[in-house]
């Protein structure tokens, strides 16, 4: 009997050890997703003014090629 409950103990520490390391590997991984989204937030920014920059440039080119 004593066998048993010293198995279990092993088997309940194991457990407990592994629930901490997937709490950790859990909250690093939450941490990066988001930083994932801040640098895709960040990039979204750059792209629509990059977009505009273009918009801009194009309209004032059609404005130099209709001028006389």
């Amino acid at each position: 009997m004593e066998e048993l409950i010293q198995h279990l103990e092993a088997k309940i520490k194991t457990l407990m050890q592994t629930c901490q390391s997937l709490k950790h590997s859990n909250h690093q991984l939450q941490a990066g997703g988001r930083l994932i989204l801040e640098e895709n937030q960040s990039l979204l920014l750059k792209q629509e003014r990059a977009i505009s920059q273009i918009e801009t440039m194009l309209s004032k080119l059609k404005t130099l090629e209709n001028a006389p």
